[in-house]
């Protein structure tokens, strides 16, 4: 799905229609006509319904032939312009209906040296930490039992077990990263979930972490079928090394079944717009469509300066995030776990009634963002066809006009005898037959121009 809008299309200007010069056209005539006929009438006749018949009522008719058939023309002008703004709303559609499909995050847990790490870098409880005050590595206690990422497992799975055993997540599929692991990690994973009575499906090793790319294929799972995704990020440093990044551990409950709790708040995650290379021109897009109507907090990680300034740059210009949280000045250098993290300190403000949330990631200059709420974003209504008079119609009502003008004209002027049933039904088909089929050609030669300027073709 590609996150693109047609240009603001002109609106039809209904003025653009000379209505004074018509009715001007009009009244000239009909005066013309008056003074032609009374100068022409017998002098022997009194003045009656007759006089106005063929001074008035057939000069009308027959000028509304001459005015149908012009909007014929301006009918299709704004036939063009309507179906220009249609196609664009229909695009609109398209993406703001995309931009709204979710996925709901039932559970979360992170673990990382500093508890309550949400609340602090949200400024409702303790002081923002910063990377030079900050801890980078996880104290983990001895254990003979389980391995460093086996104790980082079980830790950070502890306060999901009880949501994990709800009958509507059981056979819950598991994705799991482990840096520098390989898919052994899968067994001390099953290993924790047995000891936590845990029963979950198929676990499946993800080599490299992953990014919003892998939301955007379960939201599309979770259209057509129940989903429960459980994702796990183990962002360890090796036992030799030191980082200068913060270690950091996440879990998150991904599903479409989502049953809230009594006094839990629901968690809405909405589509991400991924593999951005041109912030400044897919942004505003993004924003136009509104996942989420007035986003509060930004928190971002792992971008370039040729993403991160245009993000806040066009941030401000639609004045929304008041509030911007880099994850790289709280916790150190940039590290891979981060941009779950960030999903999870994210989820912890929605939970703590902080309104809307963005969360921006980017991987190898690929730029990612995505909107978190604890509302629903309803989807728009199908933009329908404007109704207005199109030049079909106009060829019509020039057709029955003209028809009406020759019956009245023989009627009034010629030999009335020659109106019959067979007269009738040819004049009919030789009046408005052609002119129905100049308005239908007019009408799909003005629609057909419109979709061509549209979509280039």
């Amino acid at each position: 799905m590609k996150w693109w809008l047609f240009s603001k299309q002109e609106e039809y200007d209904e003025k653009s229609f000379p209505y004074l010069a018509v009715l001007i056209f009009y009244i000239a005539v009909v005066l013309i006509c008056i003074g032609i006929r009374a100068v022409t009438w017998p002098g022997n006749k009194h003045v009656d319904i007759d006089f106005l018949v063929e001074s008035v009522l057939l000069p009308v008719i027959i000028m509304t032939v001459l005015v149908q058939i012009f909007c014929i023309i301006t009918n299709g002008i704004r036939h063009y312009t309507e179906t220009r703004l249609l196609i664009a709303a229909r695009q609109e559609y398209k993406v703001v209906s995309y931009a709204r499909s979710r996925i709901k995050i039932a559970g979360w847990s992170v673990l990382t040296p500093t508890a309550d790490l949400g609340l602090n870098m949200l400024k409702l409880e303790g002081e923002f930490p910063l990377a030079p005050k900050m801890l980078s590595k996880i104290d983990m206690p001895d254990s003979f039992e389980l391995t460093r990422n086996g104790l980082a497992f079980s830790r950070l799975l502890g306060p999901l077990a009880d949501k994990l055993k709800q009958s509507q997540y059981r056979g819950f599929e598991s994705a799991v990263w482990v840096r520098g692991a390989d898919d052994s990690c899968c067994d001390e994973l099953r290993r924790v979930f047995d000891g936590l009575a845990i029963t979950g499906d198929s676990i499946t090793f993800l080599p490299e972490c992953p990014d919003y790319t892998q939301l955007t294929e379960w939201i599309k799972e979770a259209k057509n079928f129940d989903l429960s995704r459980l994702l796990i990020c183990v962002d360890l440093h090796s036992e030799e090394g030191e980082s200068k990044g913060m270690e950091n551990a996440t879990a998150l409950l991904f599903t479409n079944g989502y049953a809230k709790a009594e006094g839990e708040k629901s968690v809405y995650l909405y589509q991400p717009m991924t593999d951005i290379t041109d912030v400044e021109a897919a942004l505003p897009i993004y924003l136009q469509v509104e996942p989420v109507s007035k986003p509060k907090i930004l928190w971002y990680t792992g971008l370039s300066r040729t993403e991160k300034y245009p993000l806040l740059e066009v941030l401000d210009d639609k004045k929304v995030t008041p509030d911007r949280l880099e994850l790289e000045i709280s916790l150190g250098e940039h590290s891979a776990g981060y941009r779950w993290l960030a999903l999870a300190l994210a989820s912890d403000a929605v939970t703590y009634a902080q309104g809307d949330q963005l969360v921006a990631a980017s991987q190898d200059n690929h730029f990612s963002i995505t909107a978190l709420s604890s509302r629903l974003s309803g989807q728009p209504a199908y933009p329908a066809e404007k109704i207005y008079s199109s030049p079909l119609s106009a060829g019509g009502c020039a057709g029955l006009m003209l028809f009406l003008s020759i019956v009245m004209g023989i009627g009034r002027f010629g030999d009335d005898k020659i109106v019959t049933g067979w007269f009738i039904v040819i004049a009919l088909l030789t009046t408005l037959v052609p002119l129905l089929a100049m308005g239908a050609f007019f009408t799909w030669f003005y629609g057909d121009m419109a979709e061509k300027h549209m979509w280039g073709k």
